[in-house]
């Protein structure tokens, strides 16, 4: 018979008891949940939290953690965790954010201070920014002012801080105006269900706002499912983290492809509806519900209708909720009228005389497009409304006065968003065009201007002189545009082309070589001789600057597809640098 296997831990253990044999034995283990970019699906960093390691010892996280603050304990406990997160670091990539939950009460101690040094964090291969103080809500802080000291302390030293559970209770508004973080967390009770309750939807915008203005990212906790995913994502909140974006693992790893695949899709089709919505807004939001009737109504009935209300112009015939036919209340009148009309037609329906050749477009059709069918229309229907459809069905119309009226803001806003010297478009519709092409199948080739010693050039003649320069390279490249090139103006000396076509070397060179010759007409003839011109740099030290040169950077797809424009905008940036490096004019494409 084998002898009786004495039990770990006594049977009745009190939840102190728990934690001392906790400490004792340092049973606690770290697993690391995901903060995902709401934009790309990038991974932003993990969040450290802390398990039992031992079955027998098991108990509540947050029950355990407060039996450390009434017994005393906190200290140690925060060490012990503290500690194995950083020991486990070690497999995270460099470049991601370690969040370390953290009591406030703790912060400013001696020991909590020696924990943090450079060179401590060194041996775990982790920098100062990449360490995040995620302030918790276990304790009430006892005194403020040391905190906020110590806060700020860290974060001259480049340490991140994080407030957790805004929108619970502990983290109010003064904290965060006291503590000033870089980084908010949004309370999971307000993530939860959040795409069905408008309340939590417009609390959500107000903390995005705020942050926006603040310098402050979000990240919103608790993300269980896609539709609040899809609604976070549509509020423009920063990160995510939850279960339903990737689990607490003991090891760094990715979370699932589709997931990644999710957000860029959603993303992208919120970046669309916001430009669309903004400058070309789709005929959907036009619609009104108009007046209908069904196929089989009698003419003589709806001939009277119309007669006890003037207000009726005009109306859609509908049939199992699909428009069937249009028809004016003059045409209705023309039919019925006449020595034999009303004879004829009066008690037949209105499907035998309906007009079934009429302009029916998709909701999501843009207002602009709309308006190039509606003024193809012969001229006896040029004025007739629009009839609107939506998932197949009838959805409403749009009267022309309605449409006209758009397009003249439409007008407006372009104008709004154009740069007033060159009279090329702005940020806004560049945006637009550079989203169009990353997103869909057709060849293009995006390329970026950037005039070399402009600063220079306008320290040293005068912004009018400056604004000179601006408006020739403007008129170059549309004098070289020979395919209906997209010509865009982002700002100060930054230009943009975006072809239709892959091969952009043939426009770049005829570019350059127009410039080259009309820009030294810019110089006094004395600074054309020497080939520079004197003027400060940066940092105020004289020196010699060449005459005005351009470095173009550009980016095709033919080998190389993008799913979102954070990788279209970081590869383009990195080959202007490349090409800045290049004295004289020069372009690069790839």
């Amino acid at each position: 018979m084998l002898p009786a296997v004495e039990p770990l831990y006594p049977t009745k253990m009190t939840d102190v008891d728990k934690l001392d044999a906790i400490l004792k034995g340092g049973h606690i283990i770290p697993v690391y949940q995901p903060i995902i970019s709401l934009r790309n699906g990038r991974i932003f960093g993990f969040e450290s939290l802390s398990r039992i390691a031992d079955d027998g010892l098991k108990m509540n996280i947050e029950h355990m953690f407060r039996i450390a603050d009434k017994t005393h304990k906190a200290w140690e406990l925060e060490l012990l965790c503290r500690t194995k997160a950083l020991e486990g670091s070690t497999g995270m990539d460099g470049d991601k954010k370690l969040f370390l939950n953290v009591n406030p009460n703790i912060i400013h101690d001696e020991g909590f201070k020696n924990g943090f040094t450079k060179s401590r964090l060194g041996r775990y291969g982790l920098d100062l920014q990449n360490v995040i103080f995620e302030i918790t809500e276990r304790a009430s802080i006892l005194d403020n002012d040391a905190f906020i000291k110590s806060i700020n302390n860290y974060k001259d030293q480049n340490y991140g801080i994080a407030i957790d559970d805004v929108g619970a209770g502990y983290s109010g508004l003064n904290v965060i105006s006291d503590v000033k973080p870089n980084i908010i967390k949004l309370d999971m009770a307000l993530v939860r269900n959040i795409d069905k309750d408008e309340i939590k939807q417009l609390l959500c915008k107000a903390l995005v706002d705020f942050g926006k203005n603040a310098g402050i990212q979000l990240i919103a906790e608790g993300i269980e499912t896609e539709e609040e995913l899809e609604t976070l994502i549509k509020l423009n909140v920063d990160f995510g983290q939850g279960y339903f974006l990737g689990i607490p693992r003991k090891s760094f790893a990715d979370i699932a492809p589709e997931k990644i695949e999710l957000i860029q899709r959603y993303y992208t089709k919120k970046f669309n509806m916001n430009i669309n919505s903004s400058i070309y807004p789709i005929i959907g939001h036009l619609a009104k519900p108009g007046y209908t009737f069904p196929p089989d109504e009698k003419n003589e009935s709806i001939h009277e209708k119309l007669r006890l209300n003037p207000t009726i112009t005009d109306f859609t015939v509908i049939e199992n909720d699909v428009a069937v036919g249009f028809m004016s209340k003059t045409s209705l009148n023309e039919k019925l009228g006449g020595r034999y009309g009303y004879s004829l037609f009066s008690k037949t329906t209105i499907r035998s005389i309906t007009n079934t050749d009429f302009l029916q477009v998709n909701y999501s059709t843009t207002v602009d497009d709309v308006s190039r069918l509606a003024m193809q229309r012969s001229f006896d229907k040029l004025y007739d409304p629009i009839v609107v459809e939506k998932d197949n069905k009838y959805c409403g119309i749009v009267t022309i006065k309605n449409l006209l009226d758009t397009c003249t803001k439409i007008e407006v806003d372009i104008a709004g968003h154009s740069n007033p010297l060159t009279k090329l478009p702005g940020n806004l519709l560049i945006e637009k065009e550079i989203v169009s092409r990353i997103f869909a199948s057709q060849p293009y080739c995006i390329t970026y201007y950037d005039i070399d010693n402009f600063k220079a050039y306008n320290d040293a003649y005068g912004f009018q002189n400056g604004d000179l320069m601006l408006a020739l390279t403007a008129d170059v490249l549309k004098k070289c545009a020979k395919k209906n090139e997209f010509i865009g103006h982002i700002g100060g000396d930054d230009f943009i082309v975006i072809c239709d076509y892959h091969e952009g070397e043939v426009y770049c060179q005829s570019v350059l070589d127009e410039f080259a010759s009309q820009v030294t007409s810019l110089y006094r003839d004395e600074d054309v001789k020497n080939g520079f011109i004197v003027s400060k740099n940066r940092s105020g030290v004289t020196e010699n600057f060449f005459i005005a040169s351009l470095s173009i950077a550009g980016i095709t797809n033919k080998k190389n597809a993008y799913q979102n424009i954070d990788d279209f905008s970081n590869d383009i940036a990195q080959l202007k640098k490349v090409c800045k490096q290049h004295s004289g004019n020069y372009f690069e494409i790839h």
